[in-house]
């Protein structure tokens, strides 16, 4: 079997359970985890073991912390869990990679709230001192978002099932987040039956981050999911962390 084969039958189930969920529930808070349970379960089945899948908050050394997030990619050796309580865990933003919100239809509204939602993630700090740097002279280095980074830094992307045009889409995003920082914004979004909007660098190379001088760019491809999975996988693959320093969420505590 082919792989865009293998992922037409993904795609055929993810819809079905999209479908019975829809049909099934009535509350919308049980649409909406179910909704989110199938993108969690089809990463978990997809991705590396090497990247954990989970729901929950994110948090900084500074006491700021991340509404509540449907998809948090984290490193699966290196990350601590401060809480947990069923499915819900709480984790330090230095050993998060990105972030996934799903939605059920993707409108102008829901982009908004996104929007909000992503500020909470992108808006916390990653603190050098919160990693255990390797001894010598050769240090390394990630160069994403067109920068040097100590760390590897957060990514956030949306998965919808549906949407308005994607056209509208892609103008209300740009309107949003077009004087944001590009390290600062929604990196990319997949609508499951429509396409994906990603970014298409000054070199013409298409991305799931956008770059300095890069712009939106809308794919109407036929296998969104297949896509969207190779263009996260290519950076999720990369992404890495040093080990994981609890020191400087200790400071201002006494013991």
């Amino acid at each position: 079997m082919q792989l865009e084969e293998l992922f037409d039958e993904v795609s055929k189930k993810i819809r079905s359970d999209f479908a019975r969920a829809q049909k099934s529930l009535t509350h919308a808070g049980l649409k909406g985890n179910a909704n989110e349970e199938t993108v969690r379960e089809f990463l978990r089945q997809y991705l590396p073991k090497t990247l954990d899948i989970s729901e929950g908050m994110l948090f900084d050394s500074e006491g700021k912390q991340s509404r509540q997030l449907d998809i948090i990619v984290s490193d699966a050796a290196k990350t601590p869990i401060f809480f947990q309580s069923g499915n819900t865990r709480v984790i330090p933003i230095e050993c998060a990679y990105a972030v996934i919100e799903v939605k059920a239809f993707l409108d102008k509204s829901e982009l908004e709230k996104a929007y909000s939602n992503m500020k909470s993630v992108k808006t916390l700090t990653k603190k050098e001192k919160a990693f255990f740097r390797p001894d010598g002279h050769i240090q390394q280095f990630h160069t994403v978002y067109g920068k040097k980074w100590n760390y590897w830094p957060i990514h956030y992307f949306i998965f919808a099932y549906d949407s308005a045009s994607m056209d509208h889409i892609i103008n209300n995003l740009d309107q949003l987040q077009n004087n944001d920082e590009v390290y600062q914004r929604i990196d990319m979004i997949c609508v499951l039956d429509k396409g994906v909007i990603l970014n298409r660098w000054q070199n013409g190379m298409f991305s799931a981050l956008p770059n300095t001088g890069s712009c939106l760019f809308v794919s109407h491809t036929s296998k969104p999911l297949l896509f969207f999975y190779a263009l996260i996988s290519f950076i999720l693959n990369q992404a890495h962390m040093d080990y994981f320093n609890l020191f400087p969420y200790l400071q201002s505590m006494r013991f």
